[in-house]
């Protein structure tokens, strides 16, 4: 473990060398977007080993993104009683899983519309029982997923930071589980923490790496490619890079004025990072069958 320890010392020291200003012609500018017709089926938890390292940005614009696509699109805000997707949204959510939890509201009531059929779905703000759902109470609400009369391509969780059950639940139950983080020494440690405990617990995982706050693409390759080798010697496991995302100013101001990135600077740096995601995401096998009560009602309801 000491040896693990200093080799993540290390990784995160050399990620810093030869940070610098982005430059033209590095932003991993995206392809043209081209409308996709074959509903993908995918359910993709996406979540970090700390927070602050722009998760539920990355949540709300890859949705955008995907939309842009011509793929249906649902954001189930998995943060259970810490959610914030609607604060970011600029759209306070009416009613959330709690609602439907208490048999107060449907599930068609608390799904909400957002931007050109982009649907969410709220975790609830400082609610105790969502914090502490058991498996019953979370197959109740997926079971209630059949109940929507809309058709969804793609689910995607926001989940909370950090390692717990519920992450793990999700995360179980996805095809895709997307690890965001950043360059940062502590982000780095949590992020690889997080990939320890999702291995030990299934190793099954399809994994993918968002490299996100780069100050360069040369600094996001550093810190991806450290990474890989951390994760492939210690734990075994071959880390897939999803894509990284350079940092501008208009990120602040987008998120201070609750307009989402691609929305508000659609061909800013960071705008066209999160689009070469998607895209990349989009082609992606689904090889991963998820496992657990959880996954089977998913895949039910998206079949």
């Amino acid at each position: 473990m000491n040896d693990q320890a200093q080799a993540l010392r290390e990784m995160v020291k050399k990620t810093g060398n030869g940070a610098e200003s982005p430059e033209k012609g590095t932003e991993n500018v995206g392809a043209k977007p081209v409308k996709r017709t074959q509903p993908l089926a995918k359910v993709v938890s996406i979540t970090s080993g700390k927070g602050g390292v722009g998760k539920s940005f990355f949540t709300v614009n890859l949705a955008l993104a995907l939309h842009q696509q011509g793929l249906r699109v649902l954001i189930i805000d998995t943060d259970f009683g810490l959610a914030n997707i609607d604060v970011m949204l600029g759209m306070p959510a009416r009613y959330n899983l709690s609602h439907l939890l208490k048999c107060e509201h449907t599930m068609q009531e608390i799904v909400q519309e957002w931007h050109d059929g982009i649907q969410f779905i709220s975790g609830g703000s400082g609610i105790g029982e969502l914090l502490n759902m058991n498996e019953e109470q979370l197959t109740t609400v997926i079971d209630n997923f059949s109940l929507l009369s809309d058709p969804i391509d793609i689910i995607l969780c926001d989940t909370g930071a950090g390692v717990n059950e519920m992450v793990l639940r999700i995360a179980a139950a996805s095809t895709e589980t997307i690890v965001v983080t950043t360059p940062e020494p502590t982000a780095i440690l949590d992020a690889y923490a997080l990939l320890k405990t999702l291995s030990q617990n299934d190793d099954t995982y399809n994994v993918r790496l968002v490299m996100n706050k780069a100050v360069s693409q040369k600094e996001a390759e550093n810190a991806i490619n450290s990474f890989l080798h951390i994760t492939k010697k210690y734990l075994g496991k071959q880390l897939e890079p999803l894509g990284s995302i350079l940092y501008d100013n208009y990120v602040a101001t987008s998120i201070k004025q609750q307009i989402p990135l691609l929305v508000s600077q659609p061909k800013s740096v960071t705008a066209k990072n999160i689009i070469a995601i998607a895209e990349t995401l989009i082609d992606l096998p689904s090889q991963k069958k998820p496992s657990g009560r959880l996954a089977q009602l998913f895949s039910r309801w998206l079949q």
